[in-house]
């Protein structure tokens, strides 16, 4: 007497949570297994009717090997020892028939049939190929489920698979490439054992209504919600249920799959989880890296750099993006800093250090020297600076060439103007938009140095109705500042101050 028994109706009720389109794959991937050029489904259902009849048929040249095995759980099979067939527990009919009220199977070696009185061989026999015929249970919402289904599948190359007549046309492909991924091979003793091996994958778009899946030789067998249909040309190393793969596996597979398609994500799927996940592996390409923060944070991108505040500020004010530790897991950044894409801002915008240690030489021109354009605007700026931010200032006039400051101001320090970097006009024009722009600039920093920070917003703000103020009181306080033979300039013109 057996050790136990397998109650139909209880697994039926099991099996139904799945939905019955694993039916359809259970019973499509048989058919591609056996080398058949030709599947074809057909489900019909009368308009009223509670059941339905499926066929799936093939035209296999061997059939079914073993009648035996459609009526026996675990028994051992022959796709154990391949990696490139889909089968495993050699249970995909028993699935299959314990959905069913009426069921049979007729192949090369034989016929047999179940019905509610048991089960039955049958003297028919078949040429080529297999038939599997049954009736089933369906609700017209199964029906639809089913149909939708087939219309997932991914057909192997070289085999026609219809469905009611209908041809299931192939997808293109986004990529194909090789990849090392873990499957299941059985062992000497159809043991199944984990195993590294080269493979091919293929990368499909998801069409509208679809999730990104994870196939397993054209058949659909974990959701991932990806971008895009990944198509392991191998078995894929699933659990017992095949609804799921492990974490380490998913993390390899996407990986590969960016280095793939890494050029065709969109800017809002770089930041998705699946590339994410991809980024901080060390399967992920540099050239993904790279095109990945590329998509996410433009081509002017930075990191921020706490060693140089300001470099940061002016890195935005120049139109990059600056990117910050918490954008990036320590994963991804390791293969950020490993892809040398992004470089400090201290590096790519750094702030003006004109008397920082090793910064370049300033060189003094003495006042004897100064033309009188230069004296003027010496002269405006010392007499300005008191009403707009309550005391006296010195005046510098600078050479340095090689520095990247138009004028530099800070907190009881002097206003040092950069010859080089302002050229002859800014002091030849007169009292022009420009000259009164590079003033209110440089006083803000009496008290904010960062150039994006609310503080240095209200301090321009306020230097300029103290300016606006103090002139309405004295219209001539401007005017009173040039000297002899220089002229007033109102230029609407003019370009700001850096």
């Amino acid at each position: 007497m057996s050790w136990f028994e397998v109650d139909k109706a209880g697994l039926r009720k099991i099996l139904e949570r799945r939905g019955k389109e694993f039916m359809l794959f259970e019973l499509i991937q048989n058919a591609w297994d056996a080398n058949a050029k030709t599947v074809s489904v057909t489900l019909t259902k009368a308009p009223g009717a509670r059941s339905a009849t499926l066929t799936v048929e093939d035209d296999s040249p061997t059939g079914f090997r073993d009648l035996a095995h459609a009526s026996t759980l675990f028994a051992e099979s022959d796709k154990k020892g391949s990696a490139i067939l889909r089968g495993r527990f050699c249970f995909g009919e028993k699935l299959a028939l314990a959905c069913c009220d009426t069921a049979e199977i007729i192949s090369t070696t034989g016929g047999v049939r179940f019905d509610h009185a048991g089960r039955h061989r049958l003297r028919q026999k078949r040429e080529r190929g297999t038939l599997f015929r049954a009736v089933l249970p369906l609700t017209n919402a199964e029906l639809e489920t089913m149909q939708a289904a087939f219309g997932k599948l991914i057909p192997p190359s070289g085999i026609v698979t219809t469905y009611n007549g209908a041809e299931l046309p192939e997808r293109s492909r986004t990529a194909a490439f090789e990849a090392t991924l873990r499957t299941e091979i059985g062992d000497a003793d159809g043991n199944l054992r984990g195993s590294l091996r080269k493979t091919t994958v293929h990368v499909y778009p998801v069409r509208a209504g679809e999730t990104g899946t994870i196939y397993e030789l054209g058949i659909p067998v974990v959701e991932t919600g990806d971008a895009y249909h990944v198509d392991v040309q191998q078995k894929v190393p699933l659990g017992f249920d095949r609804d799921n793969v492990s974490p380490a596996y998913l993390r390899s597979l996407r990986a590969y799959v960016l280095n793939a398609v890494h050029e065709h994500i969109s800017p809002s799927e770089s930041n998705s989880v699946w590339v994410r996940q991809a980024m901080g592996t060390k399967t992920v390409s540099v050239e993904a890296v790279r095109s990945v923060v590329g998509h996410r944070f433009g081509r002017q991108s930075v990191v921020y750099d706490p060693s140089d505040p300001e470099a940061n500020s002016l890195a935005v004010t120049q139109g990059y993006t600056v990117v910050h530790g918490r954008q990036f897991s320590a994963e991804e950044w390791a293969n950020v800093h490993r892809a040398g894409v992004l470089l400090p801002a201290g590096q790519v915008t750094p702030s003006p250090k004109p008397y920082g240690k090793g910064g370049p030489a300033v060189q003094l021109l003495p006042p004897a020297k100064w033309s009188a354009g230069q004296v003027a605007i010496v002269i405006l700026y010392q007499r300005l600076a008191p009403y707009l931010i309550d005391r006296e200032i010195d005046v510098r006039l600078v050479v340095a060439p090689n520095n990247n400051f138009l004028a530099c101001f800070g907190p009881g320090s002097p206003l040092d103007l950069n010859l080089p970097k302002l050229g002859t006009g800014f002091f030849q024009s007169g009292y022009s938009q420009r000259v009164l722009d590079l003033l209110i600039h440089e006083l803000g920093h009496e008290y904010e140095s960062n150039h994006l920070s609310a503080n240095y917003y209200h301090a321009l703000t306020k230097i300029g109705a103290r300016l606006a103020l103090a002139v309405a009181a004295n219209p001539n306080l401007i005017r009173d500042a040039a000297p002899s033979g220089l002229r007033l300039v109102h230029s609407r013109d003019d370009p700001p101050a850096d």
